[in-house]
């Protein structure tokens, strides 16, 4: 096993492409071990997400409560948790709004043929099904209305729902840096880059060794005069 080792750690130190690689593939499995950590503790598959729309900053007067490229923490919670806010129709901030509780911020899937399109909505009504189960009436704040959603009471069921909103991650910018990169690399130009930046590191990798290879130009070597006189033997009489 040394040996394979060995040669390993050799072949890494002559080809610089191969180990900036290797660090490329330590840093994406630590980043996955940290993902799942982070899911596994938050009690959801989504553990944190970036806000796309606007349908949670009403206009002004009133607050943002999740302005587009916020970083949102959720969480898993048991739906008996889950609290209602003001009815339908009615502000849940702002100065018209009535008080009380302000309901949970809920993020879920509405369309269950397409689990990957989330939306992150509060909770205006909890309704008990028929079945015992539990319905919750969804609105975003900037929205005049409680979600249509083609459910039983125009509720989301609760296996529908994946998480509660906890807070935001204060670091400026970087939610928007998120939706931009997603964006840019979803458009055939986003793809010719990552093609591109693949195509220079080949090239990078051919071109290196013939540069390692080659000798450098001997230097032209001189003659050195000095000013010394010779010594002319003496003879004495």
């Amino acid at each position: 096993m040394s040996e394979y080792i060995h040669r390993f750690s050799r072949f890494l130190k002559k080809n610089e492409t191969a180990k900036g690689l290797l660090l490329i593939g330590i840093v994406l499995l630590g980043a996955v071990v940290v993902w799942g950590v982070i899911r596994v503790a938050l009690n959801t598959e989504f553990p944190i997400l970036v806000v796309s729309s606007g349908s949670m900053c009403p206009s002004d007067p009133s607050p943002c409560t999740l302005p587009v490229g916020s970083l949102i923490v959720i969480r898993g919670q048991d739906p008996h948790s889950i609290q209602a806010g003001p009815a339908c129709d009615l502000p849940a901030v702002g100065p018209s709004a009535p008080g009380g509780t302000l309901g949970s911020i809920i993020v879920f899937r509405p369309y269950l043929d397409n689990p990957d399109y989330l939306v992150v909505h509060r909770v205006r009504q909890v309704i008990i099904l028929q079945d015992g189960s539990l319905a919750f009436k969804t609105q975003g704040d900037a929205n005049s209305g409680c979600d249509p959603w083609r459910y039983t009471s125009n509720a989301i069921p609760a296996n529908q729902v994946v998480g509660v909103y906890q807070s935001t991650i204060p670091i400026p910018y970087l939610g928007a840096s998120i939706l931009y990169i997603r964006d840019f690399m979803a458009t055939p130009t986003g793809v010719l880059v990552v093609v591109a930046l693949i195509v220079a590191l080949f090239a990078l990798e051919i071109i290196e060794p013939s540069k390692k290879g080659a000798k450098p130009p001997a230097e032209p070597t001189t003659a050195t005069v000095t000013d010394e006189k010779p010594v002319v033997p003496r003879s004495e009489s």
